[in-house]
């Protein structure tokens, strides 16, 4: 069927097909652009046509055979003067090629959304294209879906889910949440062997997200404090072990006289309707996601301390002004492609940030003078920070 398709084997047929019922051939009425492009076109297709079949891809192929052939009779039908028939039949042929392509470009899986309501992600994206999205997402995520019972049966998931809970991938798709974590069914938070994971739940019409994180452990009286030297939830070093290491990098950076570069970044949210501000849970899953996009957008070198909820003071030794702005830029451009699926609060979020550069030996002071330096810059940028202001 794929050489009898092909547009080189039916060229000869439409040509001589269209040389006996046409009235002669008359090429002084076609504009030489005209033949030029539907030559050019022709060509082109016939090479899609022969890359696609050997490709095995034979449902695109007959696509390009469709709008090559359709090209060539309605080509031929002017130059032979054929008639207004044989013209239409060559717009139905591009016509019928045009249609399959649009077939293969809707993806192949359910369409799982159909008003407006009903989304949680872009209208029209199919069941495969929804997994790949939520693989991508660092905590562990389910999608679900309300069948005509009202239950939620779960139709897509990413790696982490099934990886940090030890499931079976071969039994999630299609079973209840409640069957494979027993509690995390209309839950806020859940307790999973020795780990306590905040879940956060996103209802629109028949669509469920559901997505969990780990919670922020206590500090226990009886630890040394050198131990919460690392923030749990975000990786960050904690406020609390900043006295010590951050003491350390300035002093060596003082006594070495090299340069050093500053900044305390900030994310905050804006005054909204009351009725559409964002909760305490969505703050603080955006609070842990934007510490997590500040870690992994700074280089090996440098020091983040998670100074607040919403803030980070970064340290960059051996950096001038235009190193830092790199890594400036790096985080904000991270923090822009966050997906409106990930978290939702953030893409309301405002993203501040002030740096400046040091030079060990002449202006670097102490590090909790640089922090105070830096938040007296930050809330003079935004003011909506300004009672925030704090004396380390």
């Amino acid at each position: 069927m794929k050489y009898l398709l092909s547009p080189a084997v039916l060229f000869v047929p439409i040509i001589l097909v269209s040389a006996l019922f046409g009235e002669g051939l008359d090429m002084e009425s076609i504009p030489p652009v005209m033949t030029v492009g539907a030559a050019c076109i022709f060509i082109i297709m016939l090479s899609f046509y022969v890359i696609l079949c050997g490709k095995g891809k034979m449902k695109a192929a007959y696509s390009a055979s469709g709008l090559a052939n359709g090209m060539l009779v309605i080509f031929a039908s002017a130059a032979f003067r054929c008639g207004t028939g044989f013209s239409l039949l060559g717009f139905v042929i591009v016509l019928a090629g045009m249609l399959n392509a649009m077939t293969l470009a809707v993806p192949s899986g359910e369409t799982l959304f159909v008003r407006k309501s009903d989304r949680i992600v872009p209208s029209g994206m199919g069941a495969d294209e929804l997994s790949r999205l939520i693989d991508s997402i660092q905590f562990p995520c389910v999608f679900m879906e309300k069948d005509k019972d009202g239950a939620e049966r779960i139709i897509a998931y990413n790696a982490s889910f099934a990886d940090d809970f030890k499931l079976d991938r071969k039994g999630i798709l299609g079973s209840s949440l409640e069957s494979l974590l027993p509690g995390a069914s209309g839950a806020s938070q859940m307790k999973y062997g020795a780990e306590e994971w905040v879940i956060k739940r996103t209802v629109k019409g028949r669509q469920v997200l559901l997505m969990l994180s780990p919670a922020a452990k206590q500090n226990e009286a009886s630890k040394i404090e050198v131990f919460d030297a690392i923030d749990p939830s975000t990786g960050l070093y904690a406020e609390s072990f900043m006295k010590y290491k951050a003491k350390s990098d300035v002093e060596s950076v003082n006594r070495g006289r090299r340069r050093m570069s500053a900044a305390l970044i900030n994310i905050s949210f804006p005054r909204v309707d009351p009725l559409t501000r964002v909760n305490d849970d969505d703050r603080l899953l955006a609070s842990v996601i934007f510490c997590r996009l500040v870690l992994q957008s700074i280089r090996v070198c440098d020091s983040a301390y998670r100074t607040g909820d919403f803030e980070v003071l970064l340290l960059m030794p051996d950096t001038p002004s235009s190193g830092s702005e790199v890594v400036m830029s790096r985080i904000y451009d991270a923090f822009r492609r966050t997906s409106a699926i990930e978290c939702p609060s953030l893409s309301s979020a405002i993203l501040d940030y002030v740096c400046r550069d040091y030079i060990g030996g002449k202006d670097l002071p102490a590090w909790d003078k640089i922090l105070e330096e830096l938040s007296i810059a930050l809330c003079r940028k935004n003011p909506d920070l300004a009672a925030g202001v704090r004396t380390p």
